[in-house]
């Protein structure tokens, strides 16, 4: 709010100063200028006056005659020698030619009176003085209201700040799987529109993910019944049929009804309703078996375990079924990228257990370790047939760890493995 505070307030002090400027310069075009032909025209007609009653009268006298003239005029007048004051030299080129010269730091007028050596000396006048106050005053008051304007400013903003970082809120609700969330601003705010256009589009949203939800599951059961059939026609094919021929169209149907159920799982991961068992689970013993049952399936891989930072005891609260399949997804997952060697560690920190699970691969691209984590992405190395998966086991192990309070990323194994690794971190005690 402040950066925004600042920004509005400076343009309005700025269009309130340029304002003012532009007035101020109206006003001195128009009314200065008279002001100051009306004070010559005062002047020069006092001048006149003054060397019509000198003239005829001795110097001598000058002085005394004009101590009674000065009773009945606003300003002090005075007779002086021509070099009185120290003139520029275009002041006393005037002064000799017979000009009104005027002395602005003194607010003096000076006339030569005709044919002498002497001068008529006006003021100082009081009035220009005052003008030059006032001028000064004008600055101070001028920037008291631009500090002044920030009280306004503050006061409509603050309630506009207010529902900006609602509707903040509300959209990082919105992102992080809560489609319920909706916007409530009263009925004059100034982004109310804005709020309605945003819950609109979380509706279309919400219905648009539970239409994909409700298709994924009706498509994911409807196929679950025909794969069933061909495994049980299969294996009522005779015997005659060739072996591999049999291992393969096997293999296939496996894949496919471990693909449904895939999919199935990471549809319930992604409904708001699902509810997680929390129990206690022995580290240790927990990782150990897991790690065995993988390494039954790829024997040519050599699978370590460190917990050396952890106590023999030590336990922590989650789901174990769906732990074991987040864990299982990633461990499934460097078996296919994996050259020799994949190696799991646990270890505390702060208040959370965290999991890494790396390989000896050649990695995952930087800028692809945020990506590979959104459901059905896969990247060009693993496309081919003999790696290629389904897109949706990172996707899952996200979603189990959100379910848990917990975060999953991708970095680069340290060496000497250098492939790519996996960090798991929930909570120790709840989720």
């Amino acid at each position: 709010m402040r950066r925004i505070f600042i920004q509005f307030y400076l343009i309005l002090v700025a269009c309130f100063v340029g304002a003012v400027l532009i007035s101020g310069t109206i006003y001195s075009y128009a009314v200065q200028n008279v002001s100051d032909r009306y004070l010559n025209d005062i002047f020069r007609a006092t001048m006149r006056l003054l060397q019509e009653q000198l003239e005829d009268e001795p110097v001598a006298d000058w002085n005394g005659l004009l101590a009674d003239l000065s009773l009945s005029l606003p300003y002090p007048v005075k007779i002086e020698p021509l070099d009185t004051y120290t003139l520029s030299k275009d002041n006393k080129a005037a002064l000799l030619k017979g000009d009104i010269v005027m002395l602005e730091e003194s607010f003096l007028f000076l006339q030569r009176v005709p044919k002498s050596r002497f001068m008529v000396t006006l003021g100082p006048i009081a009035y220009l003085s005052f003008l030059r106050q006032i001028h000064a005053i004008d600055l101070w008051l001028m920037a008291a209201l631009a500090l002044f304007m920030g009280v306004p400013a503050f006061l409509w903003m603050r309630p506009l700040w207010r529902q900006l970082m609602h509707l903040n809120r509300v959209a990082a609700r919105l992102g992080a799987g809560n489609l319920d969330a909706r916007v409530s601003l009263p009925a004059d705010s100034g982004v109310r529109q804005l709020g309605d256009t945003f819950n609109v589009m979380a509706d279309n949203l919400r219905a648009l993910v539970q239409s994909r939800r409700e298709l994924l599951d009706a498509v994911s059961h409807e196929l679950r019944t025909p794969i069933a059939r061909l495994r049980y026609r299969l294996e009522m094919l005779p015997e005659a049929l060739p072996p591999d021929l049999r291992e393969g169209m096997d293999r296939d149907i496996t894949a496919i009804d471990r693909m449904i159920e895939e999919l199935l799982l990471y549809s319930r991961l992604d409904r708001q309703q699902i509810q997680i068992q929390l129990t206690d689970l022995a580290l240790q013993p927990w990782l150990g078996h897991v790690l065995a049952l993988h390494a039954e399936d790829a024997p040519a891989l050599s699978f370590t375990l460190d917990c050396s930072s952890l106590p023999a005891e030590a336990s922590v609260k989650g789901d174990p079924y769906y732990l074991e399949r987040a864990l299982s997804n990633l461990l499934r997952n460097a078996t296919r990228y994996a050259k020799h060697t994949i190696h799991v560690t646990a270890a505390w920190e702060g208040n959370s257990v965290c999991l890494w699970v790396d390989d000896d691969g050649d990695g995952i691209p930087e800028a692809e370790r945020a990506r590979i984590f959104e459901p059905f992405i896969r990247l060009d190395t693993s496309r081919d047939r003999r790696t290629g998966g389904y897109g949706l086991g990172l996707a899952i192990v996200q979603r189990v760890l959100q379910w848990h309070g917990g975060t999953v990323t991708a970095e680069a194994a340290p060496p000497p493995l250098s492939g790519a690794r996996f960090k798991l971190c929930w909570p120790r005690e709840s989720a």
